[in-house]
């Protein structure tokens, strides 16, 4: 006890000390291991108060809610990140987004309904001046690899907004009851602020409250998710992202202005995808690219881009500065989508012969793949079906 009193009392005079020199980065570290001491302890309220004071303090001299449009992290007080009390690990990243929309590869509705919403929020006055709150809830739903994390941080880039990004590792606590106060935690620290509020991997806090075989706990912190939801204030605009939409609590979908399905991309999105990520064009024939546009098809956003940066790849190991060839392609896209695949398989025959029918000559599959030209010949005769 002694101990701990002395440390207090030392926190206390850095904290003077700091005060007086004017050094505010000084007074802030004092004031945060001493708030951090106060949690460790379980006085939480203590030590959210002594945060509070300081935010107070702060948004004083800064003009905080002087305009709706100064909403960058230099123009606003971000005061000190909420903690997990047990691991002390932070409960999220802030950031400034450097994308926009034209930056993401999505569906003509997806972009129609994206611009609503920005355009909402930007006449929001005149929204409120008729008793109707501007869109600040949106879900994104969608298999992994489909840009729900790239397009959130474009949204916030239209909008003007920084994010603050929920870290899963750190809200997700196996004490009993901590998780549902990390919830309260985020909730209180953005709801002053003009923020994107982004939930990733959404499902971990918000599943059914009817699953069998989850404990009570889940329900505990489904019902403290859906009041911090309820309390949300219109400055701060939430957006969640899951891929498993399905295990969602019913109650949850009501809370959301608009539910965004982000589907695998279709023909156009594809060719953005790889124009983005091909870099030099003329590095690629027109047939060429077709031929890329169509062997990407059934692929993510996210799996597109790397399947293209392997052949980038691919292209310089060989020491070639000329235009990536058809071969190329056929040898790095069957290297992705068979890796797992046994030669003797109808999958990687199936692949095999998708590569012929686009193109590629059965002499050039045999170097591909190995397999004698005779074999393949065989092999796509018993599948049936026509071959070049």
């Amino acid at each position: 006890r002694k101990e701990a009193g002395n440390m207090k009392a030392k926190l206390v005079v850095e904290l003077i000390k700091a005060h007086s020199g004017n050094d505010e980065e000084k007074f802030k570290s004092a004031l945060n291991q001493l708030a951090s001491d106060e949690e460790k302890k379980g006085n939480i309220s203590l030590s959210t108060s002594l945060i509070k004071a300081y935010d107070l303090t702060t948004k004083r001299n800064s003009n905080f809610y002087q305009s709706e449009s100064v909403s960058s992290l230099n123009s606003q007080n971000i005061g000190f990140l909420p903690k997990d009390k047990d691991s002390t690990l932070e409960l999220l990243d802030i950031i400034e987004p450097e994308v926009k929309l034209s930056d993401v590869a999505l569906s003509e509705k997806t972009i129609e309904t994206l611009y609503q919403v920005i355009n909402e929020r930007r006449m929001s006055k005149e929204f409120f001046d008729r008793g109707i709150a501007p869109t600040n809830r949106i879900l994104f739903c969608g298999p992994p690899g489909c840009g729900k994390t790239l397009t959130a941080n474009a949204l916030a880039g239209e909008l003007g907004l920084p994010i603050a990004c929920v870290k899963l590792d750190g809200l997700v606590s196996s004490y009993l009851g901590q998780t549902g106060t990390n919830i309260r935690k985020i909730f209180d620290f953005v709801k002053d602020k003009n923020i994107v509020l982004f939930l990733d991997e959404f499902d971990a806090i918000a599943k059914k409250r009817d699953d069998s075989n989850e404990l009570g706990e889940l329900k505990r912190v489904v019902t403290t998710l859906l009041q911090n939801l309820d309390s949300l204030p219109p400055n701060v605009f939430l957006i969640a992202a899951t891929n498993h939409h399905h295990m969602l609590d019913p109650a949850i979908w009501r809370r959301f202005d608009f539910s965004i399905l982000l589907e695998l991309p279709n023909n156009n999105q594809r060719k953005k995808i790889i124009r983005k990520h091909i870099g030099e064009p003329n590095f690629l024939t027109s047939s060429n690219f077709d031929m890329l546009v169509i062997l990407t098809d059934g692929m993510s956003g996210s799996q597109i881009r790397t399947f293209v940066e392997s052949l980038i790849k691919h292209n310089i190991l060989a020491g070639s500065s000329s235009q990536i060839s058809a071969n190329e392609i056929a040898t790095v896209w069957l290297n992705h989508t068979t890796l797992f695949l046994s030669e003797n398989s109808e999958d990687f025959v199936n692949a095999l012969k998708n590569l012929n029918k686009n193109g590629i000559s059965m002499r050039d599959l045999e170097k591909i793949s190995g397999i004698p030209k005779s074999t393949l010949s065989y092999k796509f005769k018993k599948q049936g079906g026509e071959y070049l």
